[in-house]
């Protein structure tokens, strides 16, 4: 595959053999293979490759038998110094359709992957930078069914559709047709919380109060989690449940692998300008607007200046996201979340739903949104978000934000 690397792809492969290398030491100018890492469930398992530096590639399947193989070549690259030893020539998964991931050396400066399969399944690939990674999803045979349904159950909007809030009614895909979830009556059981950051990656730190980005919103998804469940028809799920460093590409991984209805992230907001404060909240899309990406920069721990290279991710995957949803599910968590907040505190300023790329969001096959619940950054805001009467306040604005993005859907 070239550019179509999101492209669902069928598996009947067999094929042949690959021989193990030896560790091979980088020289100045190769890239370098650093980690081969992975989260595995029953029905959906996400690789990730972790290298130095940019690599395109091409995945080959080796068609015939029950199984299949899917192979690539990450060419002028060696193993870094750093690189796991036990993870050398041979990664056992035995996890899905998911078997094992072997590695090994092809040519004099080539590292082969060999994705071995039992069963015929599907994968989406797409790439990160800073640091460059190649993410690989991987669905079991008979989740395809399920979820090419999901995939079906929303429409993109059209080109040249209005956003909601600019004179769309909520629970239209674009031109005032209701999206193809409402049509079918499509409703919310299973919703995931994922408290932004989180052990090593404290987030966003005010000094001055002693406040971490991770303590916050984890305090506020517990929050949330415990309103939630008090409905006997919801089950919810928290990507961390504790102060515990989870990757970015686990997150979106763990609500697929639930098989979460809508997915929420939680953050709070910092900027240069300390006057800056307010509640927003974001859907994954691309952007021109210069403090979206600046946003979105945070949250990814990446320069601005990478948000180029998202464009090609986004062009690939968006074709088949909860664009029209998520946009949705977004205004109805930050009407809500902004409507609970000023019953209750003063100078609570709505900046809106927006669009930008966030990785956290980036493979999510539900309706996803990220939410900035106020600025760590601003003196008020912060002495605010250090209160346990304030988080309250944010994480039922959340509550109320989902129970009507519920009955948006008719349930």
């Amino acid at each position: 595959m070239s550019k179509r690397a999101s492209a669902i792809l069928f598996l009947l492969a067999a094929g042949s053999t690959l021989l193990p290398g030896p560790a091979l030491t980088a020289t100045p100018g190769q890239a370098r293979l650093e980690n081969i890492r992975y989260y595995s469930y029953p029905e959906y398992t996400r690789v990730v490759i972790d290298l130095s530096r940019e690599i395109r590639i091409s995945e080959k399947v080796l068609r015939g038998g029950e199984g299949g193989r899917l192979f690539f070549d990450l060419k002028d690259c060696r193993f870094a110094l750093n690189y796991p030893r036990e993870r050398m020539n041979e990664i056992r998964i035995a996890a899905g359709n998911l078997q094992r991931i072997r590695i090994g050396k092809f040519q004099t400066q080539t590292i082969r992957v060999v994705f071995d399969f039992d069963r015929i399944g599907k994968y989406n690939r797409f790439y990160l930078t800073s640091p460059f990674r190649i993410v690989f999803d991987i669905y079991r045979q008979d989740e395809f069914v399920s979820h090419a349904r999901q995939q079906a159950s929303d429409d993109p909007p059209p080109a040249t559709a209005k956003v909601p809030g600019e004179g769309v009614p909520p629970g239209t895909a674009g031109g005032g047709t209701p999206s193809i979830a409402r049509q079918l009556g499509l409703g919310v059981h299973r919703i995931v919380i994922d408290p932004g950051h989180g052990g090593k990656d404290p987030g966003t730190v005010n000094r001055a109060l002693g406040l971490k980005e991770k303590d916050v919103t984890l305090d506020i998804g517990k929050r949330l989690n415990a309103i939630l469940n008090e409905h006997k028809d919801l089950e919810v799920i928290l990507t961390r449940p504790r102060d515990e460093y989870v990757p970015l590409e686990e997150r979106a991984a763990i609500a697929n692998s639930n098989h979460g209805d809508v997915f929420i992230s939680i953050h709070t907001n910092s900027a240069p300008r300390l006057s800056a404060r307010g509640v927003e909240s974001y859907y994954l899309n691309m952007t021109t607007d210069p403090r979206a990406m600046e946003v979105a920069a945070q949250e990814n721990a990446m320069s601005t200046k990478s948000m180029a290279d998202m464009r090609t991710i986004l062009d690939q995957i968006l074709r088949n996201s909860k664009i029209s949803e998520s946009r949705i599910f977004s205004q109805c968590l930050q009407g809500s979340m902004v409507a609970n907040l000023r019953s209750k505190y003063d100078a609570i300023e709505d900046l809106g739903v927006k669009k930008a790329p966030f990785y956290v969001l980036l493979g999510a096959q539900m309706p996803s949104a990220l939410v900035e619940v106020s600025f760590l950054s601003h003196a008020a805001e912060a002495r605010r978000l250090g209160t346990p009467e304030y988080r309250q306040a944010v994480a039922a604005g959340l509550y109320l934000g989902i129970i009507h993005f519920i009955q948006s859907l008719g349930k």
